[in-house]
């Protein structure tokens, strides 16, 4: 069993179930002493914008995450063709990408490095 887990953010903007129990789960896991990394990729980095609004309903939920610091990145590819690039950075998540895989995620090393993914 993996003590390490990848949560991968990939909830499109009417799937607000998914994301945010990503963030739970994530939370979850983390306080259950789990090495986690959330990270948003595809559509689900539209996320980041939509959840820094302060008058979102689960905008306190991704705050809390973001402060334990399991919010690893946003898919730098896909938050350029999303055109979030610059609201992810500005609410303090980075973007992450390959050159070789064309600035998307490093899936493959992620998994080579022990991570268990989970995908929403």
């Amino acid at each position: 069993m993996s003590n390490k887990y990848l949560i991968i953010i990939q909830a499109g903007q009417q799937d607000v179930g998914k994301a945010v129990h990503g963030l739970l789960y994530g939370q979850e896991l983390h306080e259950a002493g789990f090495t986690v990394e959330i990270v948003f990729d595809g559509a689900g980095t539209m996320w980041v914008k939509e959840l820094e609004k302060p008058d979102h309903p689960f905008h306190a939920v991704f705050k809390d995450v973001m402060k334990t610091g399991i919010v690893k990145g946003g898919c730098q590819a896909c938050a350029g063709f999303f055109d979030v690039a610059e609201e992810t950075q500005e609410a303090g998540v980075s973007l992450i990408g390959e050159a070789q895989s064309g600035g998307h995620l490093p899936f493959g090393q992620y998994v080579k490095d022990g991570y268990f993914p989970i995908i929403l």
